[in-house]
């Protein structure tokens, strides 16, 4: 069965349908290193043909196949519900052999971000705790990083390890509407989920949650965007700041010198995990971009490209094109476009608007 199962999930992967089957379901893969193929699905139980559940149940299933046959089968814990997961997103850590997976849990009208995490073949499920009550979580954006860190042992010879760690970057809608941010340093205990610590991204410029949306489009504050700082280990954020009414592009680092650990209060060591802010580049709210729906397909939504010069460039599918916008000194350039036709797909034109906005 477990074999039946697995072929299933590789069909899919691949591409090939089978007769009659519904992939009424949403699904990733990811092949590691090793050569193991990792295959997670998110869906009813009776689309996903898991029987042990109500079929109405909703949850995420994992898969995996090693180079030697070898097939591994789990429910992640904690995902059988009536609840919907979607935005399932996928990533693996070498240093640490562990495979995350991120998502949005949707229950009614409140809905947030989840993180799992696999290690020696178990599975934790963590959430990333809203602030307020009532809200709603929109476009996480997960990103792996690496830095060399150092410290002192206990007869101070110096010690450089390498550290691990998981940025996610979302939207926030409550009483207020802000990007936050959450980190997991994952060489150290991932299977303990105060070790997710999550952040508002406002307080840690020195700005303030006091956001109203007013007229600011959606496509202007939805998608905050997350990527590395070249090979430095640092990362970029994007992201609109609705108190300042301005798109801000941050710098995210974290201390590499961690001081003596076994020295009782060495603030270095309490303050390792603490994210180091400053701002790149700041600019007005992108007001040119499009109204969009909150449930709309990723292709419907906005991306950005953040270049050497930290300058973010903007695109979303309008129509038969694709256009883009450049944040260029103080103010936005002219909204540009590329059509979208025979000659010209849209992951054509978005990569060459990617590639344009990370050379500039």
């Amino acid at each position: 069965m477990r074999r039946a199962a697995f072929r299933l999930l590789l069909l899919a992967v691949v591409g090939l349908g089978l007769p009659g089957l519904g992939l009424a379901f949403e699904e990733q893969s990811l092949l590691t290193p090793d050569g193991t193929l990792h295959v997670v699905r998110a869906g009813k139980a009776a689309d996903l043909g898991v029987a042990s559940f109500s079929p109405d149940s909703f949850v995420i299933d994992w898969a995996a196949r090693a180079q030697d046959g070898t097939i591994q089968t789990a429910i992640v814990p904690d995902t059988v519900s009536f609840q919907e997961k979607r935005g399932l997103q996928l990533a693996y850590d070498e240093s640490t052999s562990k495979l995350v997976l991120v998502w949005i849990e949707e229950i009614s009208a409140f809905s947030h971000v989840r993180v799992g995490v696999l290690q020696n073949g178990k599975w934790t499920n963590s959430a990333l705790q809203p602030i307020n009550g009532i809200t709603r979580a929109f476009n996480p954006q997960m990103r792996l990083t690496h830095q060399t860190v150092t410290w002192l042992d206990e007869k101070d010879a110096p010690v450089s390890a390498t550290a691990s760690i998981l940025s996610v970057l979302w939207w926030e809608l409550s009483s207020v509407a802000e990007a936050r941010y959450a980190t997991l340093f994952l060489d150290e205990d991932s299977s303990d989920p105060s070790s997710l610590a999550v952040y508002e991204m406002p307080l840690l410029i020195g700005s303030s949650t006091d956001s109203p949306i007013g007229d600011a489009p959606s496509g202007a504050y939805l998608y905050p965007w997350l990527q590395p700082d070249g090979f430095s280990g640092s990362l970029l954020a994007s992201f609109a700041d609705l108190h300042d009414r301005q798109e801000k592009v941050v710098r995210i680092d974290f201390p590499r010198d961690r001081g003596k650990p076994s020295e009782i209060g060495n603030v270095k060591w309490e303050r390792r995990h603490a994210p180091i802010l400053s701002i790149a580049i700041v600019g007005p709210l992108a007001r040119m971009t499009p109204m969009v729906d909150e449930r709309a397909d990723p292709q419907s939504g906005v991306g950005t490209s953040i270049g050497a010069g930290y300058k973010p460039t903007l695109y979303w599918l309008d129509g038969s094109s694709l256009k883009f916008v450049r944040l260029d000194g103080a103010d936005w350039s002219p909204v540009r476009s590329i059509t979208i036709d025979d000659t010209m797909t849209y992951a054509q034109a978005r990569d060459l608007v990617v590639s344009m906005g990370q050379r500039n």
